[in-house]
């Protein structure tokens, strides 16, 4: 950073707990020392932390730490792109925060580019960074931001933790959530009648990407790392008890609600039945590596496509079985889920809106979803199918994990986010084919 402004400091943060975790978490937490200053405050995106950090990446600095630890910093290919002039011309540019509710801090720079910085520090590679680096640099996919470098912490002891990604801001980007959202909610109170395959098309699209997508993954060449393989018994039996082992903590965290943990519990035999299933599948399908959590937060809608982000796979996972293979079904059986999810959103923002159920409806949501999730698994269907891609659609396998897959949205939504029960607590009812208690 410029002298007058101050020195930029990356810290890792220990946090010990004194229950019964074996280790402590480590956190990353910015700071500048203030010239003259012989104290540190912490730094908020603006203060030009991150665009300091994006100028080590792009020059491949090595920045040893206190501690004995170091900060490798490498430029990725598609950095040049974005800065011309070099990557010491990052330091002029203007560094914005992204303005979305994130787990990570990202810091928007000079409209061009995006460092977003992990906060929780995990050894190991994050599958965020390694995907990108995949697709982006190994596939030239342009279903992901162009890489613009990272940065790893390597400590004293050699474990390595990735600390940030730089990659490409997409411009003219929306949410695909929050776009759908607001676009159905208005078609749920239009006067007139929204055709229910011009509601769909978005669905019929992303079908077709994400099988693009699977099948970049689904070809990894030599990559060790994106070997495919049949499942084994032992992979089938896993999602089932994963499944389980997310019900029972639902069934816990909610015991004590009475209309949701009511539902959950009614409904525990059925789900078991489901996650049964599992073990069942034949033949073996595919697992390869996925995106892993995907939902249509994870999606940015731009003029000409649909660009996939967020590739850290669910974060309450350890970083070795986010990187592991799965089936692309879970992925699928993810986004159709988020589809449902999104749907329940619109009423209620249609609701706020002043219409009222009973009342005429621009669209008819219920017939939205059963058509959208048509739409998508045939367009899915048929484009890997066009591309050869050694993925089957196996409607049971995606049934089963789509239930596994809401138990965790339970288990989430009750730990971190009990305004989302409505989500899982409806898609779950949907699902068994169901009632869920208003």
């Amino acid at each position: 950073m410029p002298e007058d402004l101050g020195t930029a400091v990356l810290a890792i943060v220990e946090v010990h707990d004194d229950g019964p975790a074996p280790e402590p978490e480590r956190y990353l937490a910015p700071f500048i020392v203030e010239p003259g200053s012989s104290g540190a405050r912490v730094a908020t995106v603006g203060d030009g932390v991150w665009r300091a950090l994006a100028v080590a990446i792009g020059e491949g600095r090595i920045v040893r730490s206190a501690s004995r630890g170091a900060l490798v910093c490498r430029p990725g290919l598609g950095l040049s792109a974005f800065a011309p002039a070099g990557p010491a011309s990052i330091g002029a540019w203007e560094e914005r925060p992204l303005g979305a509710d994130q787990s990570n801090t990202s810091a928007v720079l000079g409209e061009r580019l995006l460092l977003k910085a992990y906060r929780r520090v995990v050894s190991g590679l994050n599958p965020d960074l390694e995907l990108i680096a995949f697709l982006a640099e190994e596939r030239g996919s342009r279903q992901v931001p162009a890489l613009g470098g990272s940065a790893e912490y390597v400590a004293p002891d050699g474990t390595v933790a990735t600390i940030a990604m730089l990659q490409e801001l997409v411009p003219d980007a929306e949410d695909a959530y929050e776009s759908t959202a607001e676009r159905l909610a208005g078609w749920i109170a239009a006067p007139g009648v929204v055709a229910l395959e011009y509601a769909t098309e978005d669905a019929a699209e992303l079908g077709t990407a994400l099988a693009e997508l699977h099948a970049s993954l689904a070809d990894g060449g030599e990559l060790e790392a994106f070997a495919t393989r049949s499942a084994t018994s032992d992979d089938l039996s896993a999602w089932r008890v994963d499944g389980e082992k997310h019900l029972e903590a639902a069934l816990e965290q909610l015991g004590a609600d009475d209309r949701i943990g009511a539902d959950l519990r009614a409904w525990a035999p059925a789900i078991r039945e489901r996650l049964a299933v599992l073990e069942t599948i034949s033949p073996p399908p595919l697992v390869a590596r996925i995106h892993g959590d995907l939902h249509l937060g994870q999606v940015l809608r731009r003029p000409d496509g649909f660009v996939f982000v967020d590739f850290e796979g669910e974060p309450l996972r350890p970083i070795e079985e986010r990187r592991g293979l799965a089936s692309p079904m879970r992925d699928l059986a993810s986004l159709l889920l988020s589809f449902d999810h999104v749907s329940s959103s619109a009423e209620r923002r249609a609701l706020a809106q002043g219409w009222m159920p009973g009342e005429h409806a621009g669209l008819d949501i219920a017939a939205w979803r059963r058509r959208s999730r048509e739409r998508l698994l045939r367009a899915y269907g048929t484009r890997v199918r066009r591309l050869g891609a050694p993925i089957v659609v196996d409607e049971r396998l995606i049934d089963g994990l789509a239930v596994a897959k809401e138990c965790v949205e339970f288990v989430y939504a009750a730990t971190y986010l009990p305004e989302w029960l409505f989500a899982p607590h409806e898609g779950m009812a949907r699902l068994l084919g169901v009632a869920a208690a208003r």
